[in-house]
Protein backbone atom coordinates (compact mmCIF):
# COMPACT_ATOMS: atom_id res chain seq x y z
CA UNK A 1 0.00 0.00 0.00
CA UNK A 2 2.95 2.46 0.58
CA UNK A 3 3.61 2.85 -3.41
CA UNK A 4 0.30 4.74 -3.41
CA UNK A 5 -0.74 8.49 -2.49
CA UNK A 6 -3.84 6.67 -0.86
CA UNK A 7 -5.25 2.98 -0.40
CA UNK A 8 -8.12 3.82 -1.67
CA UNK A 9 -9.64 7.50 -3.52
CA UNK A 10 -13.69 7.68 -3.21
CA UNK A 11 -15.90 9.41 -5.64
CA UNK A 12 -18.63 11.24 -3.62
CA UNK A 13 -19.42 12.41 -0.26
CA UNK A 14 -22.62 11.37 0.48
CA UNK A 15 -23.97 8.03 2.72
CA UNK A 16 -22.48 5.47 0.11
CA UNK A 17 -18.91 7.35 -0.40
CA UNK A 18 -18.74 8.17 3.54
CA UNK A 19 -19.90 5.25 4.28
CA UNK A 20 -17.06 3.17 2.62
CA UNK A 21 -14.23 5.59 3.58
CA UNK A 22 -15.28 5.07 7.15
CA UNK A 23 -15.50 1.32 7.10
CA UNK A 24 -12.11 1.57 4.86
CA UNK A 25 -10.40 3.95 7.49
CA UNK A 26 -11.43 1.54 10.22
CA UNK A 27 -10.13 -1.16 8.43
CA UNK A 28 -6.99 0.41 8.20
CA UNK A 29 -6.76 2.52 4.76
CA UNK A 30 -5.35 5.55 4.31
CA UNK A 31 -8.84 6.89 1.90
CA UNK A 32 -9.23 10.22 0.48
CA UNK A 33 -13.51 11.38 -0.66
CA UNK A 34 -13.81 13.95 -2.90
CA UNK A 35 -16.65 15.52 -4.39
CA UNK A 36 -17.13 17.71 -6.39
CA UNK A 37 -20.24 19.54 -4.47
CA UNK A 38 -19.76 22.21 -1.75
CA UNK A 39 -20.98 20.06 1.42
CA UNK A 40 -21.55 16.90 2.32
CA UNK A 41 -24.38 14.62 2.48
CA UNK A 42 -25.25 14.33 -1.13
CA UNK A 43 -28.93 14.07 -1.68
CA UNK A 44 -29.16 13.33 2.09
CA UNK A 45 -27.85 16.63 3.63
CA UNK A 46 -29.38 19.66 5.69
CA UNK A 47 -28.94 23.01 6.49
CA UNK A 48 -29.92 25.99 8.76
CA UNK A 49 -32.65 28.43 7.44
CA UNK A 50 -34.31 31.35 9.14
CA UNK A 51 -33.88 29.82 12.48
CA UNK A 52 -35.24 25.82 11.24
CA UNK A 53 -33.29 22.77 10.61
CA UNK A 54 -34.56 21.60 7.01
CA UNK A 55 -33.72 18.49 5.23
CA UNK A 56 -33.14 18.72 1.16
CA UNK A 57 -36.86 16.76 0.74
CA UNK A 58 -38.19 14.28 2.83
CA UNK A 59 -35.93 11.78 4.63
CA UNK A 60 -37.50 9.11 6.99
CA UNK A 61 -35.36 6.27 7.73
CA UNK A 62 -37.15 2.73 8.11
CA UNK A 63 -36.57 1.02 10.65
CA UNK A 64 -34.23 3.75 12.47
CA UNK A 65 -31.89 2.50 14.93
CA UNK A 66 -32.12 -1.20 13.37
CA UNK A 67 -31.50 0.14 9.59
CA UNK A 68 -28.95 -0.21 7.72
CA UNK A 69 -27.37 3.22 8.32
CA UNK A 70 -27.44 1.86 12.04
CA UNK A 71 -25.51 -1.42 11.18
CA UNK A 72 -23.15 0.61 8.79
CA UNK A 73 -22.58 3.50 12.02
CA UNK A 74 -22.62 0.08 14.26
CA UNK A 75 -19.25 -1.29 12.28
CA UNK A 76 -17.31 2.33 13.02
CA UNK A 77 -18.93 2.10 16.65
CA UNK A 78 -20.90 4.84 16.52
CA UNK A 79 -25.18 5.13 17.00
CA UNK A 80 -28.03 6.66 15.53
CA UNK A 81 -29.74 9.30 17.74
CA UNK A 82 -32.87 9.52 16.71
CA UNK A 83 -35.74 12.71 17.58
CA UNK A 84 -38.37 10.68 17.18
CA UNK A 85 -40.74 8.35 14.98
CA UNK A 86 -43.76 8.56 13.04
CA UNK A 87 -46.68 7.46 14.40
CA UNK A 88 -49.22 6.30 11.96
CA UNK A 89 -50.91 7.70 8.09
CA UNK A 90 -53.42 9.78 7.39
CA UNK A 91 -54.87 9.38 3.67
CA UNK A 92 -56.69 12.01 1.92
CA UNK A 93 -59.68 10.46 0.14
CA UNK A 94 -63.36 11.67 -0.18
CA UNK A 95 -62.75 15.46 0.09
CA UNK A 96 -61.10 14.47 4.34
CA UNK A 97 -58.73 13.15 5.84
CA UNK A 98 -59.03 10.04 7.59
CA UNK A 99 -56.69 7.44 9.54
CA UNK A 100 -55.77 4.48 6.64
CA UNK A 101 -56.88 1.93 9.16
CA UNK A 102 -60.77 3.62 9.08
CA UNK A 103 -60.03 3.88 5.42
CA UNK A 104 -59.61 0.62 4.13
CA UNK A 105 -60.86 -2.14 6.79
CA UNK A 106 -57.49 -4.17 6.60
CA UNK A 107 -56.55 -4.93 10.15
CA UNK A 108 -56.04 -8.90 11.08
CA UNK A 109 -58.82 -8.75 12.86
CA UNK A 110 -61.45 -7.66 10.33
CA UNK A 111 -59.54 -8.97 7.11
CA UNK A 112 -58.63 -12.46 6.52
CA UNK A 113 -57.55 -11.04 3.01
CA UNK A 114 -54.94 -8.93 4.69
CA UNK A 115 -54.00 -12.22 6.77
CA UNK A 116 -52.98 -13.77 4.16
CA UNK A 117 -50.69 -11.31 2.17
CA UNK A 118 -49.13 -10.29 5.41
CA UNK A 119 -48.88 -14.23 6.06
CA UNK A 120 -47.07 -14.26 2.78
CA UNK A 121 -44.66 -11.63 3.42
CA UNK A 122 -43.48 -13.07 6.94
CA UNK A 123 -42.79 -16.74 5.24
CA UNK A 124 -41.20 -15.93 1.90
CA UNK A 125 -37.43 -15.89 2.22
CA UNK A 126 -35.42 -13.71 1.16
CA UNK A 127 -34.10 -15.53 -1.56
CA UNK A 128 -37.78 -16.19 -2.98
CA UNK A 129 -38.15 -12.09 -2.88
CA UNK A 130 -34.98 -12.27 -5.32
CA UNK A 131 -36.98 -13.81 -7.76
CA UNK A 132 -39.69 -11.56 -7.67
CA UNK A 133 -37.31 -8.63 -9.37
CA UNK A 134 -39.37 -8.38 -12.36
CA UNK A 135 -42.95 -8.52 -10.75
CA UNK A 136 -45.18 -5.81 -10.09
CA UNK A 137 -46.74 -5.20 -6.68
CA UNK A 138 -50.12 -5.03 -8.46
CA UNK A 139 -49.56 -8.84 -9.58
CA UNK A 140 -48.15 -9.98 -6.47
CA UNK A 141 -51.35 -8.93 -4.46
CA UNK A 142 -53.74 -9.43 -6.95
CA UNK A 143 -52.22 -13.28 -6.93
CA UNK A 144 -53.22 -13.60 -3.16
CA UNK A 145 -56.80 -11.69 -2.94
CA UNK A 146 -59.05 -10.08 -4.85
CA UNK A 147 -59.81 -7.63 -2.19
CA UNK A 148 -60.20 -4.07 -3.21
CA UNK A 149 -59.61 -2.56 0.33
CA UNK A 150 -56.96 -4.69 0.20
CA UNK A 151 -55.27 -3.46 -3.17
CA UNK A 152 -55.19 0.29 -1.91
CA UNK A 153 -53.72 -0.61 1.25
CA UNK A 154 -50.46 -1.68 -0.59
CA UNK A 155 -50.93 0.56 -3.37
CA UNK A 156 -50.63 3.27 -0.89
CA UNK A 157 -47.93 1.80 1.04
CA UNK A 158 -45.83 0.99 -1.97
CA UNK A 159 -46.36 4.72 -3.15
CA UNK A 160 -44.73 5.71 0.25
CA UNK A 161 -41.89 3.13 -0.05
CA UNK A 162 -41.00 3.46 -3.63
CA UNK A 163 -42.19 7.03 -4.37
CA UNK A 164 -43.77 5.56 -7.62
CA UNK A 165 -47.27 6.70 -8.91
CA UNK A 166 -48.66 3.49 -9.97
CA UNK A 167 -48.43 0.22 -8.45
CA UNK A 168 -48.22 -1.28 -11.73
CA UNK A 169 -44.66 0.64 -11.65
CA UNK A 170 -43.63 -0.76 -8.23
CA UNK A 171 -41.21 -3.45 -7.95
CA UNK A 172 -42.79 -6.54 -5.92
CA UNK A 173 -39.39 -7.22 -4.53
CA UNK A 174 -38.11 -4.18 -3.11
CA UNK A 175 -42.05 -3.51 -1.44
CA UNK A 176 -41.93 -6.68 0.15
CA UNK A 177 -38.41 -6.89 1.51
CA UNK A 178 -39.27 -3.52 3.12
CA UNK A 179 -42.10 -4.86 4.67
CA UNK A 180 -40.48 -8.51 5.59
CA UNK A 181 -37.65 -6.26 7.13
CA UNK A 182 -40.11 -3.91 9.34
CA UNK A 183 -41.95 -6.83 10.68
CA UNK A 184 -38.43 -8.59 11.55
CA UNK A 185 -37.22 -5.33 13.44
CA UNK A 186 -39.50 -3.61 14.74
CA UNK A 187 -42.98 -5.76 13.85
CA UNK A 188 -44.68 -3.63 11.90
CA UNK A 189 -45.60 -3.40 7.88
CA UNK A 190 -43.35 0.50 7.75
CA UNK A 191 -41.66 2.40 10.14
CA UNK A 192 -39.89 5.61 10.38
CA UNK A 193 -37.11 7.45 12.75
CA UNK A 194 -35.87 10.56 12.03
CA UNK A 195 -32.58 11.65 12.85
CA UNK A 196 -32.35 14.23 15.28
CA UNK A 197 -30.30 17.51 13.89
CA UNK A 198 -31.68 15.81 10.44
CA UNK A 199 -29.51 13.81 7.87
CA UNK A 200 -26.73 15.32 8.27
CA UNK A 201 -25.98 13.73 11.52
CA UNK A 202 -25.70 10.16 9.95
CA UNK A 203 -22.95 10.95 7.99
CA UNK A 204 -20.77 12.92 10.75
CA UNK A 205 -19.37 10.32 12.47
CA UNK A 206 -18.42 9.16 9.54
CA UNK A 207 -16.81 12.42 8.25
CA UNK A 208 -14.91 12.02 11.78
CA UNK A 209 -13.94 8.37 11.50
CA UNK A 210 -12.10 9.09 8.46
CA UNK A 211 -10.36 12.10 9.60
CA UNK A 212 -9.03 10.32 12.95
CA UNK A 213 -7.62 7.51 10.86
CA UNK A 214 -5.58 9.71 8.66
CA UNK A 215 -8.03 10.01 5.52
CA UNK A 216 -9.37 13.45 3.90
CA UNK A 217 -12.30 14.53 2.77
CA UNK A 218 -12.53 17.65 -0.08
CA UNK A 219 -15.68 19.20 -0.74
CA UNK A 220 -15.82 21.67 -3.90
CA UNK A 221 -13.38 19.88 -5.44
CA UNK A 222 -14.28 16.83 -8.16
CA UNK A 223 -12.38 14.12 -9.57
CA UNK A 224 -11.80 14.88 -13.16
CA UNK A 225 -11.19 10.59 -14.48
CA UNK A 226 -10.52 7.47 -13.15
CA UNK A 227 -7.31 6.59 -15.08
CA UNK A 228 -6.96 2.94 -16.34
CA UNK A 229 -4.18 0.91 -18.17
CA UNK A 230 -4.11 -2.57 -19.13
CA UNK A 231 -7.39 -3.29 -17.53
CA UNK A 232 -6.05 -2.04 -14.22
CA UNK A 233 -6.87 0.95 -12.01
CA UNK A 234 -3.50 3.34 -11.18
CA UNK A 235 -4.85 6.49 -10.07
CA UNK A 236 -7.06 9.46 -10.56
CA UNK A 237 -7.02 13.01 -11.78
CA UNK A 238 -8.68 15.68 -9.81
CA UNK A 239 -9.00 19.40 -10.41
CA UNK A 240 -6.91 22.10 -8.93
CA UNK A 241 -9.47 24.56 -8.11
CA UNK A 242 -7.94 28.26 -7.95
CA UNK A 243 -9.67 29.92 -5.42
CA UNK A 244 -8.50 32.77 -6.69
CA UNK A 245 -10.31 32.59 -9.69
CA UNK A 246 -12.87 34.84 -10.61
CA UNK A 247 -16.59 33.55 -9.93
CA UNK A 248 -19.00 34.89 -12.85
CA UNK A 249 -15.73 32.71 -14.52
CA UNK A 250 -16.40 29.25 -13.13
CA UNK A 251 -18.44 27.98 -15.98
CA UNK A 252 -15.89 28.99 -18.13
CA UNK A 253 -12.49 27.73 -16.61
CA UNK A 254 -10.90 24.59 -17.36
CA UNK A 255 -8.63 23.67 -14.41
CA UNK A 256 -5.24 21.89 -14.02
CA UNK A 257 -5.34 18.38 -12.57
CA UNK A 258 -3.34 16.32 -10.46
CA UNK A 259 -3.05 12.80 -10.34
CA UNK A 260 -2.93 10.70 -7.40
CA UNK A 261 -2.22 7.31 -7.15
CA UNK A 262 -3.91 4.50 -5.92
CA UNK A 263 -4.92 1.14 -7.01
CA UNK A 264 -8.47 1.06 -5.69
CA UNK A 265 -11.37 3.74 -6.94
CA UNK A 266 -14.94 3.58 -5.53
CA UNK A 267 -17.05 5.44 -7.61
CA UNK A 268 -20.02 6.40 -5.44
CA UNK A 269 -21.57 8.84 -7.46
CA UNK A 270 -25.16 7.48 -9.48
CA UNK A 271 -25.25 5.86 -12.60
CA UNK A 272 -26.32 8.97 -14.47
CA UNK A 273 -22.87 10.76 -13.75
CA UNK A 274 -20.35 8.10 -14.20
CA UNK A 275 -19.67 9.52 -17.88
CA UNK A 276 -18.14 12.28 -16.56
CA UNK A 277 -15.28 10.11 -14.86
CA UNK A 278 -15.27 6.95 -16.67
CA UNK A 279 -14.18 6.67 -20.30
CA UNK A 280 -16.23 4.08 -22.59
CA UNK A 281 -13.21 2.45 -24.19
CA UNK A 282 -11.97 0.55 -20.89
CA UNK A 283 -15.41 -1.41 -20.37
CA UNK A 284 -17.55 -3.98 -22.57
CA UNK A 285 -20.06 -2.35 -24.80
CA UNK A 286 -22.66 -4.04 -22.67
CA UNK A 287 -21.89 -2.25 -19.42
CA UNK A 288 -22.13 0.64 -21.59
CA UNK A 289 -24.87 -0.17 -23.03
CA UNK A 290 -26.81 -0.70 -19.63
CA UNK A 291 -25.59 2.69 -17.80
CA UNK A 292 -26.91 4.39 -20.65
CA UNK A 293 -30.31 2.41 -20.71
CA UNK A 294 -31.09 3.47 -17.05
CA UNK A 295 -29.26 7.08 -17.19
CA UNK A 296 -32.88 8.51 -16.76
CA UNK A 297 -34.97 5.83 -15.10
CA UNK A 298 -35.20 7.38 -11.76
CA UNK A 299 -37.35 8.76 -9.20
CA UNK A 300 -38.68 12.16 -9.02
CA UNK A 301 -40.74 15.45 -7.17
CA UNK A 302 -41.99 18.39 -6.64
CA UNK A 303 -43.03 19.86 -3.55
CA UNK A 304 -42.31 22.63 -1.04
CA UNK A 305 -40.74 23.44 2.02
CA UNK A 306 -42.64 25.40 4.58
CA UNK A 307 -42.85 27.25 7.37
CA UNK A 308 -45.52 28.74 9.41
CA UNK A 309 -46.42 30.27 12.03
CA UNK A 310 -48.16 27.81 14.46
CA UNK A 311 -48.89 24.34 13.77
CA UNK A 312 -51.41 23.09 11.60
CA UNK A 313 -52.00 20.00 13.66
CA UNK A 314 -49.87 18.56 16.65
CA UNK A 315 -49.15 14.32 15.74
CA UNK A 316 -46.68 12.91 14.42
CA UNK A 317 -48.66 11.46 10.99
CA UNK A 318 -47.29 11.07 7.19
CA UNK A 319 -50.38 12.82 5.39
CA UNK A 320 -50.71 11.08 2.11
CA UNK A 321 -52.64 10.83 -0.95
CA UNK A 322 -52.67 8.65 -3.99
CA UNK A 323 -54.21 11.89 -6.13
CA UNK A 324 -54.91 15.49 -5.34
CA UNK A 325 -57.72 16.98 -6.48
CA UNK A 326 -56.14 19.42 -9.21
CA UNK A 327 -52.86 18.37 -9.65
CA UNK A 328 -53.82 14.42 -9.56
CA UNK A 329 -50.29 13.70 -8.01
CA UNK A 330 -49.89 11.62 -5.50
CA UNK A 331 -48.71 13.54 -2.15
CA UNK A 332 -46.43 12.80 0.97
CA UNK A 333 -46.01 15.05 3.65
CA UNK A 334 -44.89 15.24 7.37
CA UNK A 335 -44.29 18.09 10.02
CA UNK A 336 -40.34 17.87 11.24
CA UNK A 337 -41.07 20.24 13.85
CA UNK A 338 -43.53 17.74 15.29
CA UNK A 339 -41.27 15.30 15.80
CA UNK A 340 -38.00 16.90 16.30
CA UNK A 341 -39.01 20.34 18.17
CA UNK A 342 -35.40 21.84 17.61
CA UNK A 343 -35.84 22.04 14.19
CA UNK A 344 -37.78 25.13 14.09
CA UNK A 345 -38.36 28.50 16.38
CA UNK A 346 -40.77 27.76 19.23
CA UNK A 347 -44.42 27.82 18.45
CA UNK A 348 -43.09 27.66 15.04
CA UNK A 349 -44.71 24.17 12.70
CA UNK A 350 -41.75 23.08 9.58
CA UNK A 351 -43.85 21.38 6.98
CA UNK A 352 -42.27 19.04 4.41
CA UNK A 353 -43.90 17.53 1.61
CA UNK A 354 -43.47 16.02 -2.35
CA UNK A 355 -45.40 14.89 -5.08
CA UNK A 356 -44.45 11.90 -6.68
CA UNK A 357 -44.33 12.56 -10.77
CA UNK A 358 -42.76 11.17 -13.85
CA UNK A 359 -39.02 12.13 -13.95
CA UNK A 360 -39.63 13.42 -17.51
CA UNK A 361 -42.00 16.19 -15.96
CA UNK A 362 -39.63 17.25 -13.14
CA UNK A 363 -36.91 17.76 -15.85
CA UNK A 364 -39.02 20.72 -17.88
CA UNK A 365 -39.00 23.50 -16.36
CA UNK A 366 -42.84 24.92 -17.65
CA UNK A 367 -44.31 21.56 -16.18
CA UNK A 368 -42.78 22.31 -12.70
CA UNK A 369 -44.18 25.60 -12.12
CA UNK A 370 -47.49 25.22 -13.65
CA UNK A 371 -47.15 21.96 -11.56
CA UNK A 372 -46.08 23.48 -7.99
CA UNK A 373 -48.52 26.55 -9.33
CA UNK A 374 -51.36 24.07 -9.05
CA UNK A 375 -50.13 22.06 -6.41
CA UNK A 376 -50.51 25.41 -3.78
CA UNK A 377 -54.20 25.62 -4.61
CA UNK A 378 -54.29 21.61 -3.43
CA UNK A 379 -52.26 22.43 -0.50
CA UNK A 380 -54.59 25.42 0.74
CA UNK A 381 -57.84 23.35 0.06
CA UNK A 382 -56.83 19.96 1.81
CA UNK A 383 -55.26 22.27 4.47
CA UNK A 384 -57.91 24.73 4.74
CA UNK A 385 -56.43 28.49 5.84
CA UNK A 386 -53.07 27.43 4.97
CA UNK A 387 -52.03 30.33 3.35
CA UNK A 388 -52.49 32.40 6.32
CA UNK A 389 -49.40 31.60 8.07
CA UNK A 390 -47.04 31.27 5.78
CA UNK A 391 -43.72 32.75 6.80
CA UNK A 392 -41.91 31.28 3.77
CA UNK A 393 -42.07 28.85 1.03
CA UNK A 394 -39.17 27.26 -0.75
CA UNK A 395 -40.65 25.52 -4.24
CA UNK A 396 -38.53 22.66 -4.99
CA UNK A 397 -38.17 19.77 -7.52
CA UNK A 398 -36.63 16.50 -6.62
CA UNK A 399 -34.66 14.12 -9.01
CA UNK A 400 -33.09 11.05 -8.59
CA UNK A 401 -34.72 10.76 -5.01
CA UNK A 402 -34.38 6.51 -4.79
CA UNK A 403 -31.64 6.11 -6.96
CA UNK A 404 -32.58 3.69 -9.67
CA UNK A 405 -36.60 3.40 -9.75
CA UNK A 406 -38.04 0.73 -7.44
CA UNK A 407 -39.44 -0.76 -11.09
CA UNK A 408 -39.89 -4.23 -12.15
CA UNK A 409 -36.48 -5.29 -13.73
CA UNK A 410 -34.54 -2.70 -12.33
CA UNK A 411 -34.03 -4.11 -8.73
CA UNK A 412 -31.67 -6.45 -7.11
CA UNK A 413 -29.95 -8.63 -9.65
CA UNK A 414 -30.47 -6.13 -12.60
CA UNK A 415 -28.59 -3.55 -10.94
CA UNK A 416 -25.23 -3.01 -12.08
CA UNK A 417 -23.05 -5.15 -9.66
CA UNK A 418 -20.40 -3.01 -7.29
CA UNK A 419 -17.46 -4.65 -8.60
CA UNK A 420 -16.90 -2.75 -12.15
CA UNK A 421 -16.82 -5.47 -14.91
CA UNK A 422 -12.92 -6.10 -16.16
CA UNK A 423 -11.35 -3.70 -14.49
CA UNK A 424 -9.16 -4.64 -11.95
CA UNK A 425 -9.19 -1.93 -8.61
CA UNK A 426 -12.98 0.02 -9.51
CA UNK A 427 -16.23 -0.57 -7.55
CA UNK A 428 -19.21 1.09 -7.33
CA UNK A 429 -21.50 2.02 -4.42
CA UNK A 430 -25.02 3.88 -3.96
CA UNK A 431 -28.73 3.49 -4.75
CA UNK A 432 -28.30 2.69 -8.10
CA UNK A 433 -26.06 -0.35 -7.85
CA UNK A 434 -26.32 -3.49 -6.61
CA UNK A 435 -28.27 -3.74 -2.83
CA UNK A 436 -31.80 -3.87 -1.30
CA UNK A 437 -33.58 -1.19 1.01
CA UNK A 438 -34.87 2.30 0.47
CA UNK A 439 -33.51 5.38 0.02
CA UNK A 440 -30.68 5.79 3.02
CA UNK A 441 -30.70 2.24 3.97
CA UNK A 442 -30.22 1.40 0.06
CA UNK A 443 -27.16 3.64 -0.41
CA UNK A 444 -25.70 2.42 3.13
CA UNK A 445 -25.95 -1.49 2.44
CA UNK A 446 -24.22 -0.97 -1.15
CA UNK A 447 -21.15 0.75 0.85
CA UNK A 448 -21.35 -2.52 3.42
CA UNK A 449 -21.41 -5.02 0.42
CA UNK A 450 -18.93 -2.88 -1.75
CA UNK A 451 -16.00 -2.49 1.30
CA UNK A 452 -16.85 -6.19 1.98
CA UNK A 453 -15.94 -6.97 -1.68
CA UNK A 454 -12.99 -5.09 -1.62
CA UNK A 455 -11.33 -6.70 1.78
CA UNK A 456 -12.09 -10.12 -0.31
CA UNK A 457 -10.51 -9.10 -3.22
CA UNK A 458 -7.32 -7.90 -1.17
CA UNK A 459 -7.43 -11.24 0.89
CA UNK A 460 -7.35 -13.08 -1.90
CA UNK A 461 -4.63 -11.27 -3.84
CA UNK A 462 -2.78 -12.09 -0.96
Amino acid sequence: MMDYDFDAVIVGAGIAGLGCGSLLASNGFRVAVYDGLNYIGGRATTTNFRGYTIDTGLHALSRGDVSSVADLLARINRKIELAGWSEGVRVWENDRWQDISELRQVSPAHNENFKRVIKDVIEISYQDIDRLDDVSLQEWVEGITENPDVHDFFNYLGMMITTLTDWKEMAASEVIYEMKKNLEKKGQLLTAGFPRGGTINLVKPMVETIRDRGGIILTGTGVDEVIIEDGKVIGVTVENVDGDAPKNFEDWLIYDTEFLRTNTVICAVPIWNLEAILTSEDFPSWFISKINSLARETSSAIGYILGLDEPLWNDKKFRISLSLPQTNLPLQCYSPSNIDPDSAPEGKFLLSMGCPCETENALDKWWVREGLDILWDDLNYIFPGLDEHVEWALPARYVGIDGLAKKPGMVGKYKPDIKAPGVEGLYFAGDTYRGRGVGMNAAAESAMNCVEKILKDRTSKK
